[in-house]
């Protein structure tokens, strides 16, 4: 298994999602000094910088690097490649494996160092207190909040082998994410967890706007209940994969 990991960590170091690592922190940046600077200073105890890089940002920017992120994982398998992994005798479940693990690596890399200087940005720049507490507690729930995402669109492209159709879906399902979020169907659609996850960690509404603690949307049951539905959306696709693949390759 560690040879399938370091085959794709290897793949990927000259490959597009290499320079998507390096381009996302600075499009976090350049977004957050857009937007933060548009509205001004924010409220007392408020950051205008978290609600930016942990609720617009995961609307607006978020799916479409996801997506990305997966399908130039996958067209890196072209069909003659496919034919000589196969008279080679690897293993096209562990190829699966290893791809998920080397881009969920470079998902975490980039949340990691986009909020890094997001928080620079807040404290330095826009004079707003941020906690690291917090901040680390919103990086690892917005992770956790993308596993669904990221294995929806392993599924997506390996039933449609379109990049486009991953992209596309993905963009347009996270748009009614943020009004769902509130109503207690977000269970069942993996595009709001990360939202309605985070809104009583950084006390933003899924729709943009600050929380008061009074608010129901700031108990943090839904942070709990998100993370446990996360990790098992995200098994039970991985599983249905590699039951696909394992069928596939029989026949």
């Amino acid at each position: 298994m560690n040879n399938y990991i370091k085959a794709e960590f290897i793949k990927d170091k000259r490959s597009a999602n290499a320079t998507l690592m390096k381009l996302v922190p600075v499009i976090v940046v350049v977004f957050n000094l857009l937007m933060v600077s548009l509205m001004g200073v924010a409220p007392t105890g408020k950051s205008y910088v978290m609600a930016t890089t942990f609720n617009w940002y995961p609307i607006l920017i978020l799916p479409v690097i996801l997506s990305l992120l997966v399908v130039n994982s996958c067209s890196k398998e072209t069909p003659s490649h496919l034919v000589s992994q196969k008279s080679l005798g690897l293993s096209g479940s562990k190829m699966l494996f290893a791809k998920n693990v080397v881009v969920l690596v470079e998902l975490l890399v980039m949340l990691i160092i986009s909020s890094v200087l997001a928080d620079g940005l807040g404290i330095f720049i826009f004079k707003e207190t941020i906690h690291i507490k917090t901040l680390i507690m919103a990086t690892i729930t917005l992770f956790i909040g993308s596993l669904p995402v990221v294995g929806m669109s392993f599924l997506l492209f390996y039933v449609f082998h379109k990049k486009v159709v991953v992209i596309l879906i993905n963009f347009l399902l996270v748009f009614p994410s943020a009004l769902i979020a509130v109503q207690s169907k977000w269970v069942f659609f993996p595009w709001a967890y990360s939202l309605r996850m985070l809104a009583p960690i950084i006390g933003v509404h899924p729709n943009g706007t600050f929380l008061t603690e009074e608010n129901p949307l700031m108990t943090t049951h839904a942070t709990y209940l998100g993370i446990l539905l996360s990790l098992m959306v995200y098994l039970l696709i991985l599983i249905t994969l590699n039951i696909l693949i394992r069928r596939k390759n029989h026949d």
